[in-house]
């Protein structure tokens, strides 16, 4: 698809010249273009992709189904935080809740859409200064893309609306390291942080918490210490600026703590001991290796040349090692846990690839099509990567109509019987895999934690939710059999309830007394 002709041969000499300049002075390269038309069919792929597709809905995990239910349930006057458990940014589901007041899910797939773009259309301009050539950097991008879909099948996670943000504020640093902005830029990249904390807290917290580590090692460096103190200053104006603002929400409508409490969820839910180690290393540790990470981590440091490249090798080093380190102790998993490593591996990935598609043999060095630097990543790491990806995209799809066991029917049968026997201000709870049945039967969760099988890696978490249904009582509880019960719930269904005149075999439905 992208062939390199005659002329493009002969732009590509030209930039390999520049590159090769750039490796020894640290000039900054701007693409001569940007590849909108390639940015955008991407975007729009992996939006029409996504759970918000009616097609696609039931292909979502629990925590999408959850993101899906929020901005429904926030349209409906239900408070983020409050009447809703969520670790996401509050930007994410003011996003999300605009989509439920408009078009619902399609509306939020667009905004998906805007964000994939606009990321594409930074990291382009990394790739590019990294790389010098038009080919190989789309071809990386495309990568990007592919990885996206992959990890974050079905779309709509956090860290997907955070990548504009990222890799804005990495392209600023790029910029700064290159001598091309200033230090007053520093207030705009403390906005971006803001928008970041606000939209997916956990990778804002690593990348900002790498890049003043990264900062103080090179201005240490250039000797720039005092400035350093200046654009320390800088960044938390700007932070504040958008923080306080967008923040203000949260104190109107008294979620201020609960949002706190909620968004340090990960951070407490740690375990550094337990039967999840062993799961979490066998799924994160195959997609590491299968997905190159390891093989580009350990080539990374033989590559840098100049002083932009060698900041950027050690900020995304560190960012993606202490990501990947995070997730291997978090008890609840899943590919998507992954995504905010991307952006980072994205950088190493273009300088790996980016040497790759010069050929220094001499003076008369010709650059090689891009195709050859695009088949290193994947020869490179034994075709791990497209193994790795079609099973990622290929499973949700064998699982549900292949492996299916008739779960999604009956659960739909549930939410249509629970819809024509209760009022619309009665709340129910889904105690099962997923906060599907809440939108199939048009009613509202009973207790803010949507389900039992999600964030319940704290003992706070666990009582919070016990407690809440137990004041609550639920007009309807519908259990999965595949889901233990609590001690404590048992007793409440027995004292409390009675089994519905449905005929389920994955489920029971309960009816309060």
């Amino acid at each position: 698809m992208y062939d390199t002709t005659p002329e493009q041969e002969m732009k590509e000499t030209v930039a390999e010249t520049l590159h090769e300049e750039n490796e020894k002075k640290s000039v900054f390269i701007e693409p001569t273009s940007t590849p909108f038309v390639v940015l955008f069919l991407w975007s729009l792929l992996l939006s029409v992709l996504s759970v918000a597709n009616p097609f696609l809905t039931n292909l979502a995990t629990n925590l999408q189904s959850q993101n899906l239910y929020a901005g429904w349930a926030m349209a409906q006057g239900q408070v983020i935080y409050g009447n809703i458990y969520g670790t996401s940014g509050l930007l994410y589901y003011l996003a999300n809740w605009a989509g439920g007041l408009f078009i619902g899910n399609i509306f939020f797939a667009v905004m998906q859409c805007l964000a994939l773009f606009v990321a594409g259309i930074y990291l382009f301009k990394i790739v590019y200064q990294l790389t010098a050539v038009k080919n190989t950097s789309i071809k990386i991008l495309s990568l990007f893309y592919c990885l996206t879909l992959a990890l974050g099948w079905g779309g709509l996670y956090s860290s997907i609306f955070a990548f504009p943000f990222v890799f804005g504020a990495l392209y600023f640093l790029m910029r700064y390291v290159a001598g091309e902005a200033s230090d007053r830029g520093f207030i705009g990249f403390g906005a971006l942080g803001a928008l970041m904390f606000m939209t997916d807290p956990m990778t804002s917290l690593v990348f900002y918490l790498v890049a003043f580590i990264a900062l103080l090692v090179y201005n240490i460096g250039a000797k720039k210490k005092a400035r350093g103190l200046y654009q320390f200053l800088a960044t938390l104006v700007g932070f504040s600026l958008v923080f306080y603002p967008l923040g203000y929400y949260t104190v109107l409508n008294g979620s201020f703590g609960l949002a706190i409490s909620q968004i340090l969820y990960p951070l407490e839910s740690l375990h550094f001991s337990g039967q999840h180690l062993l799961y979490n290393g066998l799924l994160y540790g195959g997609l590491i290796i299968g997905l190159g990470v390891v093989v580009t981590w350990v080539r990374s440091f033989s590559l840098p040349t100049n002083s932009l490249e060698r900041f950027l090798q050690l900020f995304s080093f560190l960012a993606s090692l202490f990501l990947v380190g995070f997730v291997f102790f978090l008890p609840d998993r899943g590919a998507y846990q992954l995504l905010p490593i991307l952006p980072f591996f994205m950088v190493l990935v273009s300088m790996w690839l980016g040497k790759q598609s010069f050929n220094r043999g001499g003076r008369h060095s010709r650059v090689q099509k891009s195709s050859s630097a695009f088949g290193t990543y994947i020869t490179k790491n034994a075709f791990l990567p497209l193994l790795a990806m079609i099973y990622l995209i290929g499973f949700p799809f064998v699982n549900q109509y292949v492996l299916s066991t008739g779960e999604t029917s009956e659960r739909i049968s549930a939410a249509n019987y629970i819809k024509s026997k209760s009022k619309t201000t009665d709340k129910i709870y889904a105690w099962d895999t997923t906060a599907a049945l809440y939108q199939a039967s048009g009613r509202l969760s009973a207790v803010p934690i949507l389900t039992p099988s999600l964030y319940q890696g704290t003992d706070e978490n666990q009582m919070s939710l016990v407690n809440s249904l137990k004041e609550t009582t639920p007009t309807y509880i519908l259990v999965n059999n595949q889901v233990s019960l609590l001690q404590d719930i048992k007793k409440q269904l027995k004292e409390n309830y009675q089994q519905a005149d449905l005929k389920l075999n994955h489920f029971k439905l309960y009816k309060l007394k």
